[in-house]
């Protein structure tokens, strides 16, 4: 027997004579215990590592608390945004006519869009008709009377005046003479005294109506004058004022959309009669705005901006409007102090707000809402 070889012992023998004798699943059962002991083993060693680190996590994870709670408490103290709502609002137009009429034909309903210029409504009055029936032949008559005015007499008349002056002038030659040949015969005693007067007489009436009858062939001849021809113009102008009465009138029988808009609501129906004044369509301008009220603490910040952002819940989306007008309200609009000493009454402001660029699904009545920051 070699020196490295021991002895066999007992013990040892025993040992392995009860590993060979015992079966599979209490080896496993064995050998699952000998891990599980080295785990728990393993697992003390590791445990101040653990600690260790969960000491140093905890320490990093307080200064991220203290942060979040300063973040808290500053925000906390943070003026709270203002919540602020504005309307749409838009000009209503009301369309009416000038005379009394019927209503023929309407061609829109309510909710439809026009353009400025269309026909709305069209209708029917037959007194406007006869009107310028009468307007018309009354230009007619005074432009006779202004052409005849310029143009003067015919040349049929001026000749039968002058041959009528002829005439007359040729008997006041003769009467002339028959009075010189009675003035002599009257000195030489052969005639009276009043055959000599009545010779003189008819001389003289001849005279007369020769001049007479020139004055009417110079008239004639010479035309109208210029107050007989501003008479005829004046005649012809008031003709044509009362033919454009007329067709104003009648123009008022087509009612047309005065602005781009949208018709809110049609008055009346078909063969209904119409009175003057009384709107028949009335509609909704396209140029909308938001009326938004303010008080007099809250004017500063708005007196800076230009333009403002507001949500449009009707819409879902939000919108850029500019601040066109800043009006005061009424005294109605004041909130009147209930302090014996100090304070004052705070007004009441108007703001005119536009939406830039438009909105074309925008709506007369919708909500918008704004968000201003409050100052402590």
């Amino acid at each position: 027997m070699n020196e490295d070889q021991k002895p066999n012992d007992p013990v040892n023998e025993a040992a392995s004579s009860s590993d060979t004798e015992k079966s599979p699943a209490q080896q496993v059962e064995t050998k699952t215990e000998i891990e599980n002991n080295a785990t728990t083993s393993t697992e003390q060693q590791q445990a101040p590592e653990i600690a260790k680190k969960k000491k140093y996590l905890l320490l990093a994870l307080i200064p991220v608390l203290l942060a979040v709670i300063a973040f808290g408490l500053w925000k906390s103290y943070q003026p709270a945004p203002l919540e602020l709502q504005g309307r749409v609002e838009a000009e209503t137009v009301q369309v009416a006519t000038k005379v009394p009429s019927r209503i023929e034909e309407i061609y829109v309903e309510e909710g439809q869009r026009v353009k400025k210029g269309d026909v709305l409504v069209r209708l029917n009055s037959p007194e406007i008709q006869a009107k310028k029936q009468q307007a018309v032949a009354a230009l007619q008559s005074a432009l006779a009377l202004q052409s005849t005015a310029e143009r003067g007499s015919q040349e049929e008349n001026i000749a039968s005046l002058y041959a009528n002056w002829q005439s007359l002038k040729a008997q006041q030659n003769l009467a002339k003479v028959s009075y010189e040949r009675g003035a002599n015969l009257f000195k030489e005693g052969v005639i009276s005294r009043q055959r000599r007067d009545e010779l003189y007489a008819a001389s003289q009436s001849a005279a007369q109506m020769t001049e007479a009858a020139y004055q009417q062939y110079a008239r004639a001849k010479r035309g109208s004058t210029s107050q007989q021809k501003s008479s005829a113009d004046a005649q012809v102008d008031i003709a044509q004022a009362a033919l454009d009465e007329a067709n104003a009138l009648e123009a008022e029988t087509q009612l047309v959309a005065p602005v781009n808009g949208t018709v809110s609501k049609t008055y009346g129906k078909v063969s209904e009669l119409v009175a003057t004044a009384v709107p028949v369509v009335s509609l909704i301008e396209d140029q909308m705005w938001v009326s938004l009220n303010i008080r007099e603490d809250q004017y500063a910040p708005f007196q800076k901006m230009s333009s403002i952002e507001g949500y449009i819940p009707a819409l879902d989306k939000t919108a850029t409007f500019k601040i066109k007008q800043i009006s005061a309200e009424g005294e109605f609009a004041t909130i009147k102090t209930t302090r014996q000493t100090g304070g004052y009454d705070v007004r009441s402001f108007k703001l005119h707000l536009v939406p830039a660029p438009a909105i074309p699904e925008l709506r007369v009545g919708m909500s918008v809402l704004f968000k201003l920051k409050e100052t402590r």
